[in-house]
């Protein structure tokens, strides 16, 4: 119930701030007409007893208010529904904004590592067309309600205890509300394997996998795993769905029941003469209406149930537990050495921690290559220097300023980063390299600049359009990039901010050769100076850590070697057999000692 609460107010707040004057019109008008509609059957009433007393004063006025109320009824009916379409799409807008702000705005990331964070942003990813229709699910239930009220109110003119007919309604209201509610724990029970199954259909219409679904005869295994998520997703949503039907069968029973007692007394009193035809004509009409406007009861109530419900998930993903501190309004000096002093980190739900005592000097201008095994905690170690995690224990601080003390945000601002899983952001060539800084976006000299710095110059010459190429299979005229290509692209973007304090290179190449890779960081190392950025670099390509001023080797999420190459493989640790791995690759054995020296 509280969160129904919440769900409303969030809806009606919403709805007030996009347009104030349309949402009164709407939510005042809409119930009170409604109600005034009861008086027809009034008017029906007056115009017969008149009619039938040659009371012709009485007829005439009878008259009059059942042409009025028809009138301005039905004209409401016309203006209303303009008046909430552009309502709902403005409502329908504001919440998507909101939506993406909460989920790509300013702060940390950690909550994205939550699964119950990922079922909540699933479902509303499924349910976000409703968004729009929320509102009006909402102000017809408060029209079918104040129907019910204005029929209580007029019924009991005709006999006091048919003023009780409306309350029958409740027991079918609440069926309806336990229907819904176990319809929607059943859906939020079943968004893990909803998002299973989208995965999995995902992944077998995904142009890039179809060579490797075909050649492991993958296909008949994903479309098993799909049925089989469908079947766990759907099945306790059907017998949700079944019991809640069963019980709403119950209350139309209870309905019908009063529903034929009331016009059991109605037809005695007019046999007995203590009621007249007009309101017998009247008792009718407005039990015809009750039984129409309940028929419809189970689709209003469920739809706003449904509703309510959507608009819950968002605010349960607003209130979701996120770190979005703004640390404080301490500045970040131009340049300074990135000192971690004993940081730890452990995602949410984790018994055990991604990164244990770090304690790593970064120097002023530096180049940094980070290297570990897989899992060894280097992606980790690179979203906490973009700030994109805080430190579960521990110290980050740059140029002596902690950066607890620092807006996140403006740290992030400072930073600029390539990573593995970089974006692929299908618009104009020119726009997708210009994000990278938007001060710059519309800046052609700037992206050019970006272009040549991230080596990504030679895509676009390629391209239909050059600069004005609409990219992305999305976009009916988009040309589609090898993933090689997207990369330049990623990487170009990175090279936007022309001052940053850090910059990290996170797998930059994965989807180049060698050779290109070491031709990327040997730009970079060409651009160091006195005001360079701390560059961080995580590859597994030994022919780029090399050139790198500092090494540091990730082991188990703990710092176990720092050095240069040459001193590295000098020690004869885990970097050594490393690369020893490594250069047995390229020829018939792995080196020897004296080789290492030789190649160092």
């Amino acid at each position: 119930m509280r969160s129904s609460f919440a769900a409303i107010r969030l809806l009606v707040g919403t709805a007030l701030r996009v347009d104030r004057p349309r949402a009164l019109l709407v939510l005042i008008l809409s119930p009170l007409l409604n109600m005034v509609a009861a008086a027809q059957a009034i008017g029906l009433q007056w115009l017969i007893d008149g009619a039938a007393g040659r009371s012709w004063g009485l007829a005439v006025w009878g008259g009059v208010l059942l042409a009025g109320v028809t009138v301005a009824v039905h004209q409401w009916a016309a203006i209303s529904t303009d008046l909430r379409q552009t309502l709902q799409q403005r409502i329908g807008l504001e919440l998507d904004r909101r939506l993406m702000t909460v989920c790509a705005g300013p702060g940390r990331i950690g909550h994205f590592q939550d699964p119950d964070f990922l079922d909540t942003a699933e479902l509303l990813r499924q349910r976000r067309g409703e968004f729009s229709i929320a509102f009006a699910a909402l102000v017809e239930n408060a029209n079918l309600l104040a129907r019910f009220l204005a029929a209580a109110v007029v019924l009991t003119f005709a006999h006091p205890l048919l003023a009780l007919l409306p309350l029958f309604v409740l027991p079918l209201a609440q069926a309806n509300r336990w229907q819904a509610k176990l319809v929607n724990e059943a859906e939020q029970a079943g968004a893990a394997a909803d998002r299973r199954r989208l995965s999995l259909f995902a992944l077998a219409t995904d142009a890039a996998a179809a060579r490797e679904l075909r050649l492991y005869r993958l296909g008949g295994e994903f479309a098993a795993r799909h049925a089989a998520a469908f079947a766990e997703a759907s099945g306790p949503r059907e017998t949700a769905r079944l019991k809640g039907a069963l019980a709403v069968a119950g209350g139309w029973l209870i309905f019908a029941g009063a529903l034929l007692t009331g016009l059991y007394l109605l037809a005695r009193s007019v046999f007995e003469g203590t009621a007249s035809a007009g309101a017998a004509v009247l008792v009718v009409l407005l039990a015809t209406r009750l039984v129409g406007a309940t028929t419809g009861l189970s689709w209003l109530l469920g739809w706003l149930r449904r509703s309510l419900h959507t608009i819950g998930l968002f605010v349960k993903l607003a209130d979701h537990p996120k770190d979005t501190s703004t640390g404080g309004a301490a500045a970040v000096p131009e340049r300074g050495d990135l000192v971690l002093s004993g940081v730890g980190f452990q995602y949410p739900g984790q018994s055990s921690p991604a990164l244990t005592s770090v304690d790593l000097r970064l120097p002023a201008g530096s180049t940094v290559a980070v290297v570990g095994d897989n899992g060894a905690g280097k992606s980790t170690l690179v979203a906490l220097l973009a700030g994109l995690h805080a430190p579960s224990h521990g110290v980050i601080s740059f140029a002596g300023q902690d950066l607890a003390e620092v807006d996140p945000a403006v740290w992030q601002g400072r930073v600029t980063a390539c990573f593995q899983d970089f974006c692929r952001f299908e618009l104009f060539v020119r726009q997708s390299v210009g994000v990278g800084e938007l001060t710059s976006l519309d800046d052609e000299t700037a992206v050019r600049a970006a272009l040549v710095a991230g080596g990504a110059d030679g895509v676009v010459a390629t391209l239909p359009a050059g600069l004005d190429t609409q990219l992305g299979k999305t976009h009916p005229e988009g040309t589609e990039l090898s993933g090689g290509q997207w990369q330049k692209l990623a990487l170009a973007r990175a090279r936007m901010r022309t001052a940053p304090a850090l910059v990290l290179l996170d797998e930059p190449a994965a989807g180049l050769d060698p050779d290109s890779e070491a031709e990327l960081l040997r730009r970079y190392l060409a651009d160091r100076g006195p005001d360079s950025p701390i560059t961080v670099v995580v590859s597994h390509r030994f022919s780029t850590v090399r050139q790198a001023d500092l090494i540091v080797v990730l082991r188990d999420g703990r710092v176990t070697e720092t050095g240069t190459h040459a001193g590295l493989l000098a020690e004869g640790g885990h970097y050594a057999d490393m690369y020893a791995l490594h250069a047995a690759a390229y020829v018939d054995g792995p080196p020897s000692a004296a080789e290492r020296q030789v190649t160092a």
